[in-house]
């Protein structure tokens, strides 16, 4: 056994703790954003990257499906949405506001993941609060780059998250996932550069930050994708 397990293990728990009552208190406590906070979502996204209709866009890590109703407010987006957990995608697909979204269950960071979908299937991949929660962000990262079509994006949301942050039954995994417990916004795109993007743009969420309801400092991260798939 290494020094923090298998990505088995990992993906095990993971499934284990999103069960159908979790699911829902997560929902109801942590997912659920009131309209101002959307609203202060989509205006640090739109200065840090164009969404334009048309667009397909592949959110990965997609939860209960916040950032695709946040993202479902910007018109004509073709919404996919990727998630591991049966619970939480069955709780998405119970929203009627997103019965537009396909959505596919299953993980992103692993060789076999790649096979969710096909190579220069989007033009943007998007997360929010998933990068934290990889157990090895730079496959993540090479998936959703052949994923992407040449010149397309990905833009990820992501907290900065102390050890603190991490309780419960969570708290088990924080010296597992490399990136759970960063203080800097360069860790993500680092490692963004080390699977092949170029970074385009890294900046403090400040509508975000700035709404009660945010807890944690939030950040996105926009980088392009100018190769073909690999």
């Amino acid at each position: 056994m290494n020094w923090r397990g298998t990505q088995a293990e990992s993906r095990g728990r993971y499934l284990a703790k999103f069960d159908a009552a979790e699911v829902e208190r997560y929902d109801a406590i942590v997912a659920r954003l009131a309209a101002e906070d959307q609203v202060a979502y989509l205006s640090d996204l739109g200065r840090a990257f164009e969404f334009r209709s048309g667009m397909r866009l592949l959110d990965v890590g997609a939860g209960s499906g916040t950032l695709c109703s946040i993202l479902a407010r910007v018109p004509g987006l073709s919404l996919t949405a990727l998630e591991p957990a049966p619970a939480m995608v069955e709780k998405l697909k119970s929203k009627p506001e997103l019965s537009a979204v396909t959505v596919v269950q299953g993980f992103c960071d692993a060789a076999e993941d790649r096979r969710h979908f096909e190579p220069a299937q989007f033009d943007v991949v998007v997360s929010r609060q998933l990068a934290n929660g990889l157990f090895d962000p730079i496959a993540g990262f090479r998936n959703w780059r052949h994923w992407l079509r040449p010149g397309g994006a990905v833009v990820v949301i992501d907290g900065l998250f102390g050890r603190d942050a991490w309780t419960g039954a969570w708290a088990e995994e924080v010296d597992v996932l490399p990136l759970a417990a960063t203080q800097s916004t360069a860790s993500i795109p680092y490692l963004l550069e080390v699977a092949g993007f170029r970074v385009e743009a890294v900046s403090l969420m400040d509508a975000v930050n700035r709404s009660p309801a945010t807890r944690t400092r939030r950040y996105v991260v926009v980088a392009s994708s100018d190769q073909a798939p690999r």
